[in-house]
C-alpha cells in the first residue's frame, strides 16, 4: 500500500522545484539594482548552510523519536512535523519582513 503513495507524490513534490526560482524572483523585486548581487549571494549562502544543517537535524529528530524509551512519545513523523514548523516560521518571518517593503498598490 505504501508504494502506491509514491506515484501521486512525485508530481506534487516536483512542484517544489518551482519554489526556488519563484522566491528568487520575488526577492529581486524588493531590492534595487545595485543590491542584486548581495541578495543572490546571501540567498545562496543561506541555502548552503541549510543544506549542511538540515540532514543532521532531521536525522537526529527521527532517531530521538523512534527510540523506544518508556514515557517518550513514539513519533516517526517528527522530521516532517519539524519541517512544517520551520516552513510556517519562515512564512511568518517573510510576511513580516516584506510587509514594510511592499510597493504601493498602483491599480488605483
Amino acid at each position: 500500500m505504501q508504494g502506491l503513495l509514491v506515484g501521486p507524490a512525485v508530481p506534487v513534490m516536483s512542484l517544489w522545484g518551482l519554489a526556488g526560482p519563484a522566491s528568487q524572483g520575488l526577492m529581486s523585486r524588493l531590492v534595487g539594482v545595485s543590491e542584486q548581487g548581495q541578495l543572490q549571494g546571501a540567498n545562496t549562502a543561506l541555502m548552503s548552510i541549510a543544506g549542511l544543517i538540515a540532514p543532521g537535524l532531521f536525522a537526529v529528530s527521527f532517531a530521538y523519536f523512534i527510540e523506544p524509551v518508556p514515557g517518550r512519545l513514539l513519533l516517526p513523523g517528527a522530521p516532517y512535523l519539524l519541517a512544517a514548523l520551520l516552513l510556517v516560521m519562515a512564512t511568518l518571518i517573510t510576511l513580516h519582513a516584506t510587509a514594510q517593503r511592499r510597493p504601493p498598490d498602483r491599480r488605483r
